[in-house]
């Protein structure tokens, strides 16, 4: 042990501070850091897992809507009905193979005018059904939480098609 100029083992000889020894730890520490860390990490794994799920389903969404006013533009030119029918079963094709993703209306694709150049622009939406997902622990209580998220495309016709 050191002697200090006091003659005391541990004292100091400015001010006369007593030297600050570390606890040992105490038995159970680790296992009550760990219960209050572990469900904390798990929250956030959960939250950032969901922005990719949202994320995930607006790029589906917004694939379903192009493909879609891509099916309705080639549709043939000056029937509105038809070019309507041609998009729509992309649409609800398109979004089918999702669990989680119910289609809701698909709002525009009118009919593609021969000779106008104007394109045909379609509005999808659809409801993200998160009480099917992984992600429905964060909100237990809530048996129908959802998100309604919407998308706009429009696609053009090559200005070579005749009709």
């Amino acid at each position: 042990m050191i002697r200090r100029a006091s003659g005391r083992p541990g004292a100091c000889a400015i001010g006369r501070l007593r030297a600050v020894r570390a606890r040992p730890p105490q038995p159970g520490q680790a296992l009550v850091e760990t219960a209050i860390t572990v469900p904390v990490l798990i929250v956030l794994l959960l939250s950032f897992l969901l922005v990719m799920v949202v994320a995930q389903a607006y790029v589906d969404l917004d694939t379903a809507t192009s493909l879609a006013a891509a099916s309705a533009v080639s549709a043939p030119a000056d029937n509105a009905p038809v070019s309507h029918q041609f998009a729509s079963k992309t649409y609800a094709g398109t979004l089918r193979r999702s669990g989680y993703l119910e289609p809701g209306a698909l709002e525009g694709c009118g009919g593609y005018a021969s000779g106008s150049g104007a394109g045909v622009t379609c509005t999808g939406h659809a409801t993200l059904l998160l009480s099917r997902t992984p992600m429905a622990i964060l909100q237990p209580f809530n048996a129908d939480w959802t998100l309604d998220i919407q998308a706009e495309a429009t696609a053009y016709s090559s200005r070579y098609r005749s009709i």
